[in-house]
């Protein structure tokens, strides 16, 4: 099976990775969701406009790689919904799972990014621990290796680690500056408590919060034309009695 996925298939398998780790509750997805999720704004790098016949383009091109399966719906319902089956296809435990999915999500990151942003859905213990998750998927333990270090970059001490699922002719982003080395802070006066700003993690957490607001939306939208449909059905049936 070849490994190399296209950005489309690494945000839709990634956006059905994550949600199975965070919201078990809410998987498999629907079209809808999985629109949602691949479009929204936190924790994806880049950002997308996707509709959805290009996703359920892809969620069909992933169907025939063997690593989404549609969930029929039952029996009186019309909602289909898709699940992933990485672990079927490669065997990723729940914390390889975490580091895939935040490296198909947002690219290249260093460990201490991977360990805070895989926390959602996998606790790692400490950076030792992630490391080794990290050389289960690398040369020398996984074949093919599906994750490597990337060159340290000049003026920069950190090393970001990226997947190796790129097709030939894309290669891994580069960025200017990992979270890991914050540049130096540049001395303001102190606001008052009333002047005070919305902190980067408040406005991260916000925005998590109503990306994850979106996707049960659309999860509920789809599951009230369900229960809509079911009614008309019923009350055709009675009609006709």
């Amino acid at each position: 099976m070849s490994l190399m996925l296209d950005a489309l298939e690494r945000r839709v398998l990634g956006v059905l990775m994550e949600k199975s780790l965070t919201q078990p509750e809410y998987y498999p997805m629907t079209a809808n969701a999985i629109v949602a999720g691949c479009n929204q704004k936190n924790n994806r790098d880049p950002e997308m406009k996707l509709d959805e016949e290009s996703v359920l383009q892809t969620l069909e091109a992933l169907r025939a790689r063997n690593l989404v399966t549609l969930v029929l719906p039952a029996p009186g319902a019309r909602t289909q919904r898709y699940r992933h089956d990485v672990e079927a296809a490669f065997g990723w435990s729940r914390r390889q799972q975490a580091i895939m999915t935040e490296l198909l999500l947002r690219g290249p990151q260093t460990p201490g990014e991977l360990r805070s942003r895989c926390a959602r859905m996998f606790e790692f213990e400490s950076l030792d621990t992630l490391m080794t998750a990290l050389n289960s998927l690398g040369k020398g333990e996984a074949d093919p290796p599906l994750v490597a270090a990337m060159p340290r970059e000049p003026g920069q001490s950190a090393v970001r680690y990226t997947h190796l699922l790129y097709p030939d002719d894309e290669a891994p982003p580069t960025a200017a500056a990992p979270a890991d080395r914050p540049a130096p802070a540049i001395p303001r006066p102190s606001p008052s408590p009333a002047a005070q700003p919305v902190t980067a993690d408040v406005s991260a957490a916000l925005r998590q919060e109503i990306d994850a607001l979106q996707e049960e939306m659309a999860e509920l939208h789809e599951e009230l034309a369900e229960l809509r449909r079911r009614l008309d059905a019923v009350e055709n049936k009675t009609a006709g009695l």
